[in-house]
């Protein structure tokens, strides 16, 4: 059980290293990056849109192994 979860968190590290470094290639934020996603602030100009596609890729790996996480969290520790 906890072989698994350590792989999840070793994942969940993995892909922010990836984010982190693909921001900073994009000369952006996280937070920019979500209030572009929202549509509540526009493409920077400077911004290739392949970097961006690139960020939101990440992003999507991230949120998949966390799900997973909380998916493991519901079947594991529902008492």
């Amino acid at each position: 059980m906890f072989e698994r979860i350590n792989q999840i968190i070793k994942n969940i590290e993995n892909i922010q290293d990836e984010i982190i470094i693909t921001l900073n290639m994009a000369k952006i934020t996280l937070e920019e990056y979500i209030m572009i996603k929202r549509g509540s602030a526009d493409m920077p100009e400077h911004l290739n849109m392949s970097l961006f596609m690139t960020i939101d890729e990440q992003v999507m790996a991230l949120k998949k192994e966390i799900d997973t996480l909380n998916k493991l969290k519901r079947e594991w520790f529902v008492f």
